[in-house]
């Protein structure tokens, strides 16, 4: 289970991705690491980047 802080975190990040605004290496691998083991976390990447992207970003 997400946190509070967690999830605005994330949300935050994902709101930044689909305005294309900047996100830093860190926050993208902040992204990785819980969409690696949260399936929620998984299913917001995969919807603010488009299947194609984010199969690219896990190629």
């Amino acid at each position: 289970m997400l946190s509070t802080t967690t999830r605005i975190r994330i949300q935050n990040i994902l709101n930044r991705i689909e305005s294309n605004q900047s996100v830093t290496l860190k926050e993208r691998i902040f992204l990785t690491k819980l969409s690696s083991i949260s399936s929620v976390v998984s299913q917001w990447v995969t919807s603010s980047l488009g299947p194609e992207a984010y199969s690219i970003d896990n190629d």
